[in-house]
């Protein structure tokens, strides 16, 4: 597993957002992941209850359409999602626009944008088995 001080984070509101919300969660892989993604942007740390319900431990895929996602917090939120269940739960939505929703979820389409290094240490701590670099 991965300490705190081995992760790079964008800024010390992430930081604190991802040790706090770890703490109070205690958190698998899987929701780690997501924390540390979600906390990276202002605006989904902001909207974590919203995207997150933490007693039933889901997240809410109705919060893509929100008003308040950026394109930069919907590249975030579209990772955290894809990290914690493992697919596009939003392309579940509907079913008109399931293709072009699905596209949105492609590496291509997600890590055009500035936290690209960020979403690779995301990566690392779902995945820690795999791409674990902690000596």
């Amino acid at each position: 597993m991965h300490r705190e001080a081995d992760i790079r984070f964008v800024d010390d509101s992430h930081k604190d957002f991802y040790i706090s919300h770890s703490q109070k969660l205690r958190p698998d892989a899987y929701l780690r992941s997501s924390i540390y993604t979600l906390g990276m942007c202002h605006d989904t740390r902001r909207n974590f209850t919203r995207i997150f319900d933490a007693s039933s431990r889901c997240i809410n895929p109705e919060t893509i359409r929100e008003p308040w996602q950026t394109g930069t917090s919907l590249k975030v939120t579209q990772l955290a999602f894809q990290l914690f269940t493992g697919r596009a739960p939003t392309a579940l939505l509907d079913n008109v626009e399931n293709y072009d929703e699905c596209s949105r979820y492609c590496v291509s389409e997600i890590f055009c944008c500035s936290y690209a290094p960020y979403f690779v240490e995301a990566i690392k701590l779902r995945f820690p088995e795999y791409l674990c670099v902690v000596g």
